[in-house]
């Protein structure tokens, strides 16, 4: 099973490490042509577009939410092994297995991975220290999935409580937010270290 885990954290890995430093690259070596500037906005190569128009951090964005599939896709796995379910109808014909439940790793869901482990398993997920890390890049994926970055207030409230950050009292949130849309890339910044505690979290498994 830790096989498994390292090729599919590799994946991600290898989209961070490797191929986005390789885009970066590139891009910058395509200049712009004089006659398209007034249309990008002046930019002078094809990194500069790129990044002045976000679409560096919305690139980063499907990094996080594949690294979170991940998370959720070996729990799954990790699940199914321990109980000798040989595929997904046998998964979807366990008592104790509910629809997206390996999504669910947050203390405070208690139909999720936590107890379904606790319960069917006897792991207790709350043993890992690398646990808070997975369940902060857990709730950063659910947010990029179905907000694209943009904040709202569950998502800061939910954020409170696996970090205790208040990201209101954060002077460059506080400035737009809650009265227009305002982008949160912070935790995309961060994706080193969340692809580097994935490998440490399922690396603890039993």
């Amino acid at each position: 099973m830790k096989k498994m885990f390292r090729r599919e954290v590799n994946r991600i890995a290898e989209v961070h490490f490797y191929l986005r430093p390789l885009l970066s690259s590139s891009l910058r070596k395509q200049l712009i042509n004089p006659d398209v500037k007034t249309i990008v906005g002046g930019y002078e190569n094809y990194y500069d577009f790129w990044h002045g128009s976000y679409n560096d951090r919305f690139f980063d964005m499907t990094t996080m939410i594949r690294l979170g599939t991940v998370v959720e896709n070996c729990l799954k796995y990790y699940y199914m092994t321990r109980k000798g379910h040989k595929n997904l109808i046998d998964l979807k014909a366990d008592p104790n297995y509910k629809k997206n439940i390996f999504q669910r790793i947050q203390n405070y869901q208690s139909d999720g991975a936590l107890k379904i482990y606790r319960d069917a398993l006897g792991y207790e997920l709350t043993s890992n220290p690398h646990l808070k890390s997975m369940q902060e890049a857990m709730m950063h994926r659910h947010f990029y999935a179905h907000n694209a970055g943009l904040l709202d207030d569950e998502y800061i409230d939910n954020i409170k409580k696996i970090t205790g950050a208040d990201l209101t009292a954060d002077p460059n949130i506080a400035v737009s937010y809650p009265h227009q849309d305002t982008y949160w890339f912070e935790p995309l910044k961060n994706l080193k270290f969340f692809i580097e505690e994935a490998r440490r979290f399922f690396a603890q498994f039993p």
